[in-house]
């Protein structure tokens, strides 16, 4: 279905939408100077949250204001430093989760988390680097009188329609079947994706109410997916190390721990959600 068969029609207030983005924009710089002075998981987070809504900030805007120069090569250098921090947030995640075996199996945690360490701070040598050269580069601003509030709402409700797709098509997917992990993350992406949009509207974004139901609806999916994803993370690096019994056993207890969160994720928008009007799935359509 388009967006004009769901009547998908978002009235974007550019002044609100300028405001909102320029928060996003200026809020990167914040978040590099606190990742380069320590990169911890919460920096690691918080630089994370800041590229994405950047992202959708840039995403959103018109074709000939988005695809300048300056904006592109920006965006490019961010989208580099996002996917290498997320690798280095998937070592963080093995490690916490394999610490709670160091007890009963040392030898072989204490191996496991040497490597896992070994190759953060390899990776970690290599994103400052990147976060460095984007701090130096200027921060493209964003001008009122270059951007068309008519071309600026048919992308933005064209993208709010693409993401709400996405999960409507995965849905059904993965609500039937555990096994579908490429779906489940991808549907978790899509519900970062969209909420990130949806706050571009504002805290007097139209329809307030309804906007803001929506929106954490769509991090209770997201919080949950995420917790799929990272057992599916660290089971899929355990099983490519070499196995033992110690392994073996850590890599059960991680695939019963994934199965009983899955449940978590199924029943919660299977039971509570999917046969009522709060179903974000719905609401999707009914926001606005």
């Amino acid at each position: 279905m388009s967006s004009q068969s769901r009547n998908i029609s978002f009235n974007i207030d550019l002044n609100r939408y300028l405001k909102s983005s320029k928060k996003n924009i200026s809020r990167v710089s914040g978040r590099l100077d606190d990742y380069l002075r320590d990169a911890n998981a919460e920096n690691i987070h918080d630089i994370r949250t800041a590229l994405r809504r950047l992202d959708s900030s840039y995403r959103s805007l018109p074709g000939n204001v988005r695809n300048k120069n300056k904006i592109k090569k920006y965006l490019g250098k961010s989208k580099d430093l996002f996917r290498i921090n997320s690798r280095i947030r998937d070592y963080d995640i093995i490690a916490e989760k394999v610490r709670q075996y160091s007890d009963g199996n040392g030898n072989v945690t204490k191996i496991l988390e040497e490597r896992l360490e070994n190759a953060r701070k390899k990776k970690l040598e290599e994103a400052k680097v990147l976060a460095v050269a984007l701090r130096k580069m200027k921060l493209p601003k964003l001008k009122q009188s270059k951007i068309s509030e008519r071309k600026l709402n048919k992308r933005y409700n064209k993208l709010v329609d693409k993401f709400a797709s996405r999960i409507e098509m995965n849905f059904p997917v993965v609500i039937t079947n555990s096994d579908k992990i490429i779906e489940l993350h991808e549907m978790r992406k899509d519900c970062k994706k969209l909420r990130y949009l949806l706050e571009l509207l504002g805290p007097d974004g139209a329809n307030t109410k309804s906007v803001s139901q929506l929106i954490e609806q769509l991090q209770k999916a997201q919080d949950r997916l995420g917790a799929i994803h990272d057992y599916d993370t660290v089971v899929a690096y355990l099983k490519h190390r070499p196995r033992n019994r110690g392994i073996e056993g850590i890599v059960h207890d991680f695939i019963e721990e994934r199965k009983r969160r899955y449940e978590e994720f199924r029943n919660y928008f299977k039971t509570d959600l999917s046969h009522t009007n709060d179903n974000f799935f719905v609401n999707i359509w009914k926001i606005v």
